[in-house]
C-alpha cells in the first residue's frame, strides 16, 4: 500500500512539472529588409475639370537655362521693355501653380531681380481679394534665392526654345477650397520689380488652363527655370 501511494505522488508530481516546463523557443528568424524611396509628387488632378476647360499639364522635370552674365554698365529692366506670358498650369493634391515667362521685348539688354508685383482681376477688370505670400517654398518646391537675372535682347519668343536669356516666376495655390467659378479671373496685372506700370496679360496659360485659386497665393521670385525643384 506505502510502495502504491508512493508511485502515485511521483506521477503526479511528474506531470506537473512537465505542465510547467516550457518548451525551447525556436530561434526567431529577422523580418527582410524592405527599401524604400520616396515617392514621387502625384501631379493629377483631383478633380475633373468643368466641361469645356483644359486639363492642367503634369509638372515636367525641373529644367535651369544657362545664367547670363550680365556686363558692366547694364541696367535694371523697365515695364516698357518687357512682355509677359502665362505658359501652364500644374496641379497636384487640390494644389494648382502657374508658371509665368518674362522676356525683354527691346533692342538693349537689361537686369530683373526679386519679386513681381501680382493682382488677380474679375471680368469688369475689378481686382479679387485675395492674400499674397512672396516665399521660395511651396508646395512643388523650392526656388532659389532672388538674384539678378539678364534678360538678353533678341531671344526666342514666348513657348520656343531656346529660352536662356528669360525669367521665370511661380505662383502656387489651392484649387479646391472654393467654388472658382463664382469669381473666375480674367486677367492679371503683374508689375515687374520696381516698377509702377503694370503688364496685363489674359488669365489663360498658353495650352489653354485657366488661372484658379483659392483665397491664398504663394509667390516665388524670379528665377532662370521654369519649375522649383525638390533637391
Amino acid at each position: 500500500m506505502r510502495n502504491g501511494w508512493v508511485g502515485l505522488v511521483v506521477g503526479v508530481v511528474a506531470i506537473f512539472v512537465a505542465a510547467c516546463t516550457t518548451p525551447p523557443a525556436a530561434a526567431v528568424k529577422p523580418s527582410p529588409t524592405v527599401s524604400t524611396s520616396p515617392a514621387a509628387p502625384d501631379f493629377t488632378p483631383t478633380h475633373p475639370p468643368a466641361e469645356g476647360s483644359a486639363t492642367p499639364s503634369t509638372m515636367p522635370s525641373p529644367i535651369v537655362y544657362p545664367r547670363l552674365p550680365i556686363p558692366v554698365g547694364t541696367l535694371r529692366c523697365h515695364t516698357a521693355q518687357l512682355e509677359v506670358a502665362f505658359v501652364g498650369v500644374g496641379a497636384a493634391a487640390g494644389n494648382v501653380e502657374g508658371t509665368f515667362e518674362l522676356r525683354n521685348k527691346s533692342a538693349a539688354p537689361c537686369w530683373v531681380y526679386g519679386f513681381v508685383g501680382f493682382q488677380t482681376l474679375d471680368r469688369n477688370g475689378r481686382p479679387i481679394a485675395r492674400t499674397l505670400v512672396w516665399t521660395t517654398d511651396s508646395f512643388f518646391g523650392r526656388s532659389d534665392p532672388a538674384s539678378r537675372i539678364l534678360l538678353a535682347a533678341d531671344t526666342a519668343g514666348f513657348g520656343s526654345e531656346p529660352r536662356t536669356g528669360h525669367a521665370f516666376f511661380n505662383v502656387a495655390g489651392n484649387d479646391v477650397l472654393c467654388d472658382s467659378n463664382q469669381t473666375p479671373v480674367v486677367s492679371l496685372e503683374i508689375w515687374p520689380p520696381d516698377e509702377r506700370q503694370a503688364l496685363m496679360v489674359v488669365a489663360r496659360s498658353l495650352d489653354g488652363v485657366g488661372f484658379v485659386f483659392c483665397g491664398g497665393i504663394e509667390l516665388n521670385p524670379l528665377q532662370v527655370r521654369p519649375q522649383p525643384g525638390f533637391g
